[in-house]
């Protein structure tokens, strides 16, 4: 800024030998969270400044969600969302921001709770993420602070670097999660050839999917041929009322199984596919993915896996549950088959 003096040739190569250090830091590691923990620890240190947050924006692209923070109370970090925030909206828009007086700055959304916590001073910096803005960086100070253009472009320099580790990151987990579904696939798939009982079939998808995918329940619903509804076959983490709320055939989403075709639903307390809101919300369920269990491009049945956290679906994760419901649908079908020849080949008394 005008009339300021400049960086010190010694403060520069103080700031230089930092930025390396983190750099080094956080890029060489690989599990997510860790480099998000990492990056709100580390980076203040570059700034001298007492607090640090990364919020990152969700799969919808709309709301920004708190990743990792350090040096602040948790009243101050559960004060509400801030992505309405006049500073945060500038960051997004790609734009660092240094604000000088964050209790009375009107680009600050909670001046009150900023004074409570005694912040005095912010700097936002943009988080780019393959060639958009996924989030924002934001450090945070005590003290008064007047932030200098070479600070701001340093602290835009961190953030790009973080976003740099970020989807190193990201790429090593989504590796990671596409090994443990493809050993999980071939675990499941072998466990239901080796049995003719649709029951155990039934068993074995909704108590092992919950556990490879982090889930809190899973059913299966099989078309009854003489009525041609779906029917409850098997389930697994859900109460008998949530289970009891009523059939599921009138559902949109239904609509779209019987066309084959899987249907996310990441706010299934509001979800237009789903009719049953109140009791899904009593039910403590965040996320539905649903997906057709088929034999011969017929869909026969549904298999329908909830979260108790909001969670947007990945493909790796649509694409497994589709996988699992092909090879489940076989083994059905060919359990049925079974059961039907044994029952022809049985002498009449």
């Amino acid at each position: 800024m005008e009339g300021e003096p400049s960086m010190t040739v010694e403060k520069e190569k103080d700031y230089l030998r930092l930025l390396l250090d983190v750099t080094k830091a956080i890029t060489s590691n690989l599990n997510f969270e860790e480099v998000l923990d990492l990056i709100a620890e580390k980076v203040p240190q570059v700034l001298s400044v007492d607090a640090a947050t990364i919020r990152l924006l969700d799969a919808s692209g709309k709301k920004l969600v708190l990743h990792a923070a350090s040096g602040l109370s948790d009243e101050y970090l559960g004060r509400g969302p801030v992505d309405a925030e006049k500073s945060v909206l500038e960051a997004l828009a790609g734009h660092p921001i240094a604000i000088h007086d964050a209790g009375s700055d009107p680009r600050v959304q909670y001046p009150e709770a900023a004074r409570k916590e005694g912040i005095q001073s912010l700097l936002v910096a943009p988080i780019p993420i393959r060639g958009k803005i996924g989030g924002i960086l934001r450090l945070l100070t005590k003290t008064p602070r007047t932030f200098e253009r070479q600070e701001i472009d340093l602290a835009a320099g961190l953030a790009e670097q973080c976003g740099i580790a970020i989807e190193n990151a990201r790429i090593y987990e989504a590796q990671k999660r596409q090994l443990g579904y493809f050993k999980a696939m071939c675990e499941i798939g072998k466990a239901v050839i080796s049995t003719y009982e649709v029951d155990r079939i039934l068993e074995l998808i909704t108590t092992r999917l919950p556990e490879v995918m982090n889930l809190k329940a899973c059913t299966i619903r099989l078309i009854e041929p003489s009525s041609g509804k779906f029917e409850l076959k098997a389930a697994y983490g859900l109460s008998r009322s949530y289970l009891e709320r009523g059939p599921l055939d009138d559902e949109l989403a239904t609509y779209y199984i019987l066309e084959g075709e899987p249907v996310v639903m990441p706010y299934a307390t509001i979800d237009m596919h789903t009719i049953y809101h109140k009791e899904t919300s009593e039910e403590g369920v965040g996320s539905i993915l649903a997906v057709p269990i088929m034999v011969q491009d017929e869909t026969i049945g549904m298999l329908r896996l909830l979260t108790s956290e909001v969670r947007f679906f990945s493909e790796t994760d649509v694409n497994f549950a589709l996988a699992v419901a092909e090879q489940g649908g076989i083994a059905i079908q060919n359990a049925i088959n079974f059961q039907k020849i044994r029952e022809m080949s049985s002498p009449s008394v």
